[in-house]
Formats: C-alpha cells, structure tokens, sequence
C-alpha cells in the first residue's frame, strides 16, 4: 500500500493523533506524547506502544 495512503488511514483510525509528513520526510506523531519516525512501520509501533487497543481499532475499522 501506498505510504500516503496508508497514513490517510491512520490519521481516520486515530484522529485525536496527528500524524504527518515534513518536507524532509520524517514522520511525527502527536498526541499524548510526541515522537518522530523514519518510517510507516515506526509510526504502527508508536501507536502499538502507546495505545492499548491499536490493534483491534485497525482491525474494526478494516472488516
């Protein structure tokens, strides 16, 4: 899947996070805390640390 994409789908799966891309393409994440990563997959393990039902919000939002 696209990273753009993909990161739509987070930001409608999460919407009290805000999840962006800057101009030198790292990923920042903020919410309760506020992290940056190089990647999409560093992005899913943020949300999988700091939100308990991560997981299960992607599942739902997907069926």
């Amino acid at each position: 899947m696209n990273e753009g994409v993909l990161l739509l789908f987070l930001q409608r799966i999460f919407p009290e996070w805000s999840i962006t891309k800057g101009d030198d393409g790292v990923l920042r994440i903020s919410g309760h805390v506020r992290v940056s990563a190089s990647s999409i997959d560093g992005v899913l393990d943020v949300l999988a640390a700091v939100e308990p039902e991560a997981g299960e919000r992607v599942r739902r939002y997907f069926r």
